[in-house]
């Protein structure tokens, strides 16, 4: 099925009482006066002039496929226990234009993360693994704002296809597989600092989704690592010789090298 296709079925796991779901016309949600979004007003009201029929997913969960060989290799266990459905997409902006479709896969943290929502949602067995090729995902912040303007014209009127937008912003926000490993060192190490000083202010019962969080990012870091890894082909042949084994070790090496913190460490944070 293509991308419009499942994100209109209702065929997706999706409608859950316990989140914040919205799945509709983005012309709709801009409407909707309990909806407070106004550093993206202008981005969305630009989308809705330009194509009066484009949608939008808001809080999508995703669950984590314990099968999948990629999170296998992983292995970050604690990952595993979060609750069904706890990670979530931010946005993802689709639409049927002509003979087109398409989707945005918008992370509101950073690029990484977006990419991390992006191989979750596309692996094999996933909702939209047949639809990977149709599906670009990248940040969303004020700044990037006009960015995800461009990168939606560009897709929605074919201009560019989705491989060429995604390369294009692969190459500004990861550069080579070793800058983005030490990217995502740093992210994550900045992650749980500015976690445990927020656990320390926490008593027990408030602490849940900011340890939930942490380690759900924790987990998308990892996964594009990995999965970004194993995608560089030019790696495959400069660095492994052309042996898949070597580059799967490779990849698993730089993965392990990003740090985690165990969900029960975090749990025994004391309050000052």
């Amino acid at each position: 099925m293509s991308v419009f296709e499942v994100l209109t079925s209702g065929d997706i796991r999706i409608q859950n009482p316990h989140y914040n779901y919205y799945n509709g016309t983005l012309k709709e949600y801009i409407e909707n006066s309990s909806i407070d979004q106004p550093e993206y007003a202008s981005l969305f009201a630009d989308m809705v002039a330009a194509d009066d029929d484009v949608r939008i997913c808001v809080d999508l969960p995703i669950d984590i496929n314990h099968k999948t060989i990629s999170n296998q290799i992983i292995r970050y266990r604690d990952a595993f226990k979060l609750p069904e459905g706890y990670m979530r997409i931010p946005y993802v902006i689709y639409w049927r234009k002509n003979d087109r479709e398409g989707a945005l896969i918008l992370s509101v943290t950073n690029y990484i993360e977006a990419k991390g929502y992006y191989f979750c949602i596309t692996e094999a067995s996933a909702v939209l693994a047949d639809a990977k090729n149709e599906v670009v995902a990248t940040v969303l912040t004020p700044e990037t704002a006009e960015e995800v303007k461009a990168a939606f014209h560009d897709l929605n009127e074919g201009r560019r296809n989705p491989g060429a937008v995604q390369r294009s912003l692969d190459r500004k926000y990861y550069g080579t597989v070793d800058e983005m490993k030490e990217r995502c060192i740093r992210q994550v190490q900045d992650l749980f600092e500015e976690a445990v000083d927020v656990l320390k202010t926490l008593d027990d019962d408030q602490r849940g989704d900011v340890i939930y969080t942490v380690i759900g990012r924790t987990f998308l870091a990892k996964k594009a690592m990995y999965v970004q890894y194993m995608m560089a082909k030019d790696m495959l042949e400069t660095r492994h010789e052309g042996e898949i084994k070597k580059q799967r070790q490779f990849a698993k090496a730089y993965v392990d090298e990003i740090p985690i913190v165990s969900l029960s460490s975090l749990w025994r944070t004391e309050r000052e």
